[in-house]
């Protein structure tokens, strides 16, 4: 079976398609043939060596596809059913053994790809919008995998959603979201921009992404005694905090991570499909075979990404 792999820590070169054999279920878990595999930014920090991993390593934590076989007392899902998985790695693989439980059915309406962007993005936006109440919120990265669906499920949620994109080129991917207004952070009066549809209030709450420069710029957008919540670094460079800020203006800054509630996984997907069903959630995707992995990679790390980046089997 094809298979992504990299025996060493670098840049996207170091992505190699290798043949292994396919894997045999165990007890309790489920063969899957994949169609379609997530790509996400945690893929390039763990192949930049961000953290020690046993070499060589296959990336990857989301795919859909069908069931190819099922181990002893699996009987869940039948061989055939179209499904959806969560793994901890492996997923750039084009066979995957998953426990049982992990294993979620697929409505019939969900493609693959798009299905892979419910997997974590999904339940990132929803996570996200539930540390907190707020009333107003500024996206950044509004175009990617998570800022696409957090502008449309906080509109779904009756908030006015402020978008922040990185080129114009993106502007029109925010606005078919549903974004109220949005800017593009390479222009100098972004920020005013943000403050002046929010009455000069400024927003209740910031979900970051992008850090470093933009970041920074975005905590100035902030009202009094709001919230900046922080679940990516896609600018690898630190945000520099005014500590004076924070306290005169009663504002907290946070990191998030859905991860830390994966009890809460289900929830989330039955609010995003809930959405999807009732056609007021759109699931953007860009798409790479499998052979342009590198390529893939590349352009999400670039910036160059629109929705969510998905491998195809």
């Amino acid at each position: 079976m094809q298979v992504v792999q990299f025996s060493e820590y670098g840049e996207a070169e170091v992505l190699q398609l290798v043949d292994l054999p396919i894997p045999q279920p165990e007890a309790g878990q489920v063969l899957l043939k994949v169609a379609a595999a997530g790509v996400n930014y945690a893929d390039i920090w763990q192949r930049k060596g961000s953290t020690p991993l046993p070499l060589p390593y296959v990336p990857g934590y989301e795919v859909a596809g069908t069931v190819a076989a099922l181990g002893n007392g699996v009987t869940t899902v039948q061989v055939g059913q179209r499904v959806m998985a969560m793994l901890p790695s492996g997923g750039y693989a084009a066979y995957v053994v998953v426990p049982a439980a992990q294993v979620m059915p697929l409505p019939a309406e969900l493609g693959d790809a798009e299905a892979t962007a419910l997997l974590a993005q999904g339940p990132t936006a929803v996570g996200l919008l539930n540390t907190g109440t707020y009333a107003s919120v500024l996206v950044l990265a509004a175009a990617g995998g998570v800022g696409s669906l957090l502008v449309q499920v906080a509109k779904n949620r009756g908030l006015q959603v402020l978008a922040g994109v990185g080129s114009d080129a993106k502007k029109a991917a925010a606005h078919a979201s549903g974004a109220d207004l949005v800017v593009n952070y390479a222009e100098a009066d972004w920020v005013q921009q943000v403050r002046a549809a929010t009455a000069g209030q400024g927003v209740a709450a910031v979900f970051d992404a992008v850090g470093g420069h933009v970041g920074a710029q975005a905590l100035q957008a902030l009202g009094a005694g709001g919230t900046s919540v922080v679940y990516g670094a896609a600018s690898g460079e630190p945000t520099q905090l005014d500590a004076q800020q924070l306290i005169g203006q009663r504002q907290v800054v946070r990191g998030y991570t859905v991860f830390a509630e994966l009890a809460r996984f289900g929830e989330y997907t039955q609010e995003l499909l809930g959405y999807f069903r009732a056609s007021k959630l759109h699931l953007p995707v860009q798409t790479y075979p499998i052979t342009a992995v590198q390529t893939a990679q590349r352009d999400l790390e670039s910036r160059r990404t629109q929705g969510k980046v998905v491998l195809l089997f």
